[in-house]
């Protein structure tokens, strides 16, 4: 009894080894090949259809092949019943001739715990030339042919006279026309006083749009400031508005604070869409009316620049005539 409880127990131990059995098989659609030319390299294995086999997979090359594309697929269709056929297809092709041998690729096949490892048989390919090395150079064979077209500096010249008449005629054009096509500036006062009647009638405080209003008003304020007392603030920075506010000559103090303040208090509101109260609104609103009228021109004023302008215009005729 001990004896066949002992046979069982090592039959049972052998049978992994002997679990199943794949074949394996390894072939190209076309043994010889030019130059260039695409084939299909397949390896076929036919296993147990609840094996998971494993193919190879190659990103690139296959030996001295380049590989333009990879399919796997299985088949059951047409096969003994609990078998399938395992397909691995690789479209490959070279640009260089000669005898190649695609080498032998290793195939498994595992179901469980149990695992079969094969290898296919080696692959002969042979790649030929086109050309039988015979040919002759066309360049040879016959002569140069004559280029009836214009060398190639002329056309150089052309290019350079061209952008020289061009420069010349935008100079004579801006020359010509520049006293003509200058369009007026208001003054800084009246041109403040018409840009804050455009932004208001915009409406952007009624809507609730805080961000676009500030934005006209700061900008509106800034250049009326720097047209009025000659200088340069409309792109500054609040830290550097901060400093040039300080040296602006003929602004009262008070307006050179609050200019700092409306950049400081409406940048959050410009950039962050962050929103003010309305008492504040109305406060920078009213003070940007404020700041036109304490600070526009007196008449001496600007009796006095018409009075330079017209000397200035005066010295410029008195030099022209001396040059004729």
């Amino acid at each position: 009894m001990s004896r066949i409880f002992i046979f069982a127990f090592l039959v049972f131990c052998a049978i992994p080894v002997f679990a199943f059995d794949i074949s394996v098989k390894a072939n190209v659609d076309n043994a010889q090949v030019f130059v260039g030319d695409m084939f299909n390299y397949e390896i076929q294995v036919v296993a147990p259809e609840s094996a998971v086999v494993d193919l190879p997979s190659f990103v690139g090359n296959l030996g001295s092949f380049e590989v333009k594309e990879m399919k796997n697929e299985k088949v059951t269709d047409g096969m003994p019943k609990g078998t399938a056929k395992f397909v691995w297809l690789a479209t490959l092709n070279t640009f260089v001739s000669g005898d190649f041998l695609i080498a032998p690729q290793q195939v498994s096949a595992v179901i469980g715990s149990d695992t079969v490892k094969t290898n296919t048989d080696p692959v002969a390919v042979k790649v030929a030339t086109r050309t039988t090395g015979e040919e002759t150079d066309i360049l040879e064979a016959e002569d140069p042919l004559d280029d009836p077209r214009l060398p190639q500096w002329f056309f150089i010249v052309l290019i350079v006279v061209g952008v020289a008449l061009l420069v010349f005629l935008g100079w004579f054009l801006h020359k010509k026309f520049a006293k003509a096509g200058a369009t007026p500036r208001l003054p800084p006062y009246e041109e403040a006083v018409l840009a804050l009647k455009e932004l208001r009638g915009k409406n952007y405080l009624a809507e609730g749009n805080q961000g676009d209003y500030f934005m006209g008003l700061g900008f509106i304020t800034r250049r009326y400031v720097e047209r009025r007392f000659e200088v340069d603030i409309l792109d500054a920075t609040v830290a550097e508005l901060k400093q040039r506010m300080a040296h602006v000559a003929g602004l009262p103090q008070a307006y050179k604070e609050s200019m700092v303040n409306l950049a400081v208090e409406t940048e959050p509101v410009k950039f962050a869409k962050m929103k003010l109260e309305g008492e504040r609104c109305k406060f920078w609103d009213e003070w940007a009316d404020r700041l036109l009228e304490d600070t526009k021109p007196t008449p001496e004023e600007e009796q006095a620049k018409k009075d330079a302008l017209k000397a200035a215009v005066k010295t410029v005729k008195s030099a022209r005539k001396k040059k004729k």
